[in-house]
């Protein structure tokens, strides 16, 4: 079906349609007045016409029953009415029971059919009705509204803005504004929070950097006393003595110890106390042989580092409990606030996170260290026991082989053995006691120690040696640019809301939305409607009969559809001075005691009804 944009009512014909019984015809004209008193049909005549087009009363209310007359059940609304081009159509709508039949220029057609033609049933409402669009359909008529808004052209609201931010928005996809405003603000967001970040982050490492020096300084001085009592100790072992001679005295005592055992049983004393002597000097070193490990190093560093970060972490986590709102925050010494408290909460959280997680990892690693180590001297000392036992019960069986020469005179030999004895263990000792000889072994171990740990400082240094101060200002100029880009959308927004408010302007009527912040460029739903300024609730009848005048011709203007208006109640109104209508106009007042009258001036000249 074919859209009509514009019409006027020629006349009409009613039966059986609330209180006209028989059919009755009325004859319209522009304007069209109709009087009479109360109850003697006037609103019948535009809740017949609008039921004609739209299936309801002048209202929208539901209820077609009551539309029936109570003795003639045969509805019927015959309206002849021609278009805008002068055509003239004839609508006849019937309901018999509950069938609702419907002809157009003598074809049947369905109510989605005269949608087609007329709009939808609240646009054409709309129009017909002053009172329709405020009273009945609220915040629906926002909605109604926003639906026939024209579209601003992108070019058109750029032309109506600055030549910088022409120039800033010409090439940028602007589709979605609103949506653009929103990336905007996450980005700036992340930005900000990736500054909040970066600062404590900065702020962190030269924290560590200064525990790090004092530590550095401390193991540093550890290790000179330690290397220089190690020093000392080797000194002092062989100070004064001549290895090289006392190896020469050595094998001149056993050259000697071999002649002096010139017979059998001297040979046979002489070689059992050798083999004694040599097996004893074996088990006393293996004996005194100490474990030495060879994780020392690797123990050391990871040490030092799980002791760093357990100082880190009590630290952090001290500064973590002690935020407050109001507080300045111990990374970027900004005051904190309510909005910002779970921002740099969770940036101490990823910190205490990322701490425990490498002490963890270092304790894990220590473990297994310790359990390599329990293992490998497990191993150590199972091998010394057996060596050990083994030793004895060679030396056992010597000692017995001398038993059977304890009577032979051995006393020379007895010296020359005593004299080897004390050779052996001066070239081992030589000037150091049992006690210095183990404090030398202690002071390699610790050196060991100090060692592994300044190499895990090091380390530390190295891996610490971020610029924070470059990413910051990077950081800090994205957010820079991207401010600009907002507050340029933002304006765009106001602008593009400015323009399409220009197509709601009317006389005395205002009608609101949305609202938009122009410092942020948010748009917020509202649906204001004021008359001369005040509520629409707080206005007389007859304002309220202006008002509704004027948003009929805003919703003629806004859907290019230009249809009768019926005033009712226009008993009320003085005159429409203030609204010029501009099509078909029908008001209806009430004039007490008086009967129904419909007069038509400058009635519409009829042409030949379309086939």
């Amino acid at each position: 079906m074919e859209k009509i944009t514009s019409f006027q009512i020629i006349d009409m014909t009613l039966s059986g349609f609330k209180s006209y019984n028989e059919p009755t015809t009325f004859t319209f004209g522009n304007p069209t007045a109709i009087t009479g008193g109360n109850g003697r049909g006037k609103s019948s005549i535009a809740d017949a016409i609008a039921f004609a087009i739209t299936g309801l009363p002048f209202f929208g209310e539901n209820g077609i029953d009551r539309l029936h007359c109570d003795d003639n059940n045969d509805l019927s609304i015959s309206i002849r009415f021609a278009d805008g081009g002068g055509a003239v159509h004839q609508l006849v709508r019937k309901r018999r029971k509950s069938t609702m039949y419907i002809t157009f220029d003598g074809y049947d057609i369905r109510q989605k059919d005269l949608t087609s033609m007329f709009g939808e049933k609240d646009v054409f409402l709309s129009i017909f009705n002053p009172l329709y669009f405020i009273e009945e359909l609220g915040d629906k008529g926002k909605h109604l509204l926003e639906r026939h808004l024209p579209v601003i052209s992108h070019d058109a609201i750029l032309a109506e803005m600055s030549a910088s931010s022409q120039a800033a928005l010409k090439d940028k996809d602007l589709l979605s504004p609103d949506g653009c405003l929103k990336k905007l603000r996450g980005e700036i967001r992340s930005l900000e929070e990736s500054i909040i970040y970066l600062t404590g982050q900065k702020d962190l490492a030269e924290q560590q950097a200064e525990t790090m020096q004092t530590s550095y300084a401390d193991l540093r001085n550890r290790l000179t006393m330690l290397a220089e009592e190690e020093t000392a100790l080797k000194n002092k072992q062989f100070e004064d003595l001549s290895i090289p001679q006392m190896q020469e005295q050595l094998v001149d005592l056993s050259g000697r110890y071999s002649d002096v055992a010139k017979d059998d049983t001297q040979m046979r004393q002489q070689l059992l106390e050798t083999e004694i002597n040599h097996l004893r000097q074996q088990r006393a070193q293996r004996m005194e042989q100490a474990y030495e490990s060879k994780f020392t190093a690797t123990h050391a560093e990871t040490t030092g580092m799980v002791k760093l970060l357990t100082e880190q972490y009590r630290k952090e986590l001290t500064q973590a409990k002690a935020l407050t709102i109001g507080g300045d925050c111990p990374t970027c010494h900004r005051p904190i606030t309510e909005e910002t408290l779970p921002q740099v909460q969770e940036a101490f959280k990823k910190v205490l996170e990322s701490i425990v997680a490498q002490g963890r990892e270092g304790r894990q690693q220590l473990d297994e260290i310790s359990n390599m180590e329990v293992k490998a001297q497990e191993t150590f000392e199972t091998f010394k026991a057996q060596d050990v036992a083994t030793m004895d019960a060679k030396m056992d069986a010597l000692y017995a082989q001398q038993e059977q020469l304890a009577n032979e005179d051995s006393g020379a030999l007895d010296t020359l053995r005593t004299q080897i004895q004390e050779l052996t263990s001066l070239l081992e000792y030589g000037n150091l006691s049992q006690e210095e000889y183990q404090r030398l072994h202690t002071c390699h171990n610790e050196l060991m120690d100090c060692q592994g740990q300044i190499a895990t400082l090091d380390r530390m240094v190295k891996d610490a040696d971020i610029n924070f101060d470059s990413r910051i200002s990077e950081t800090e100029r994205l957010i820079g640019e991207k401010k600009c880009k907002l507050k340029e959308v933002a304006l765009y927004i106001s602008k593009r809301a400015e323009l399409l408010f220009s197509t709601l302007r009317m006389n005395r009527v205002e009608i609101s939305l949305y609202d938009v912040v122009k410092s942020t460029g948010e748009v917020k739903d509202t649906f204001r409607f004021t008359y001369n300024g005040r509520r629409y609730d707080r206005l007389s009848l007859s304002e309220k009969i202006r008002a509704g005048m004027e948003v009929s011709e805003l919703m003629k203007r806004l859907t290019g559809r230009n249809y009768p208006v019926f005033v009712d109640n226009m008993e009320s109104v003085d005159d429409l001075a203030n609204v010029r209508p501009t099509g078909q106009i029908i008001m209806a007042k009430c004039v007490p005691n008086a009967a129904l009258a419909v007069h038509g001036k400058q009635a519409v000249q009829s042409q030949p009804m379309a086939a």
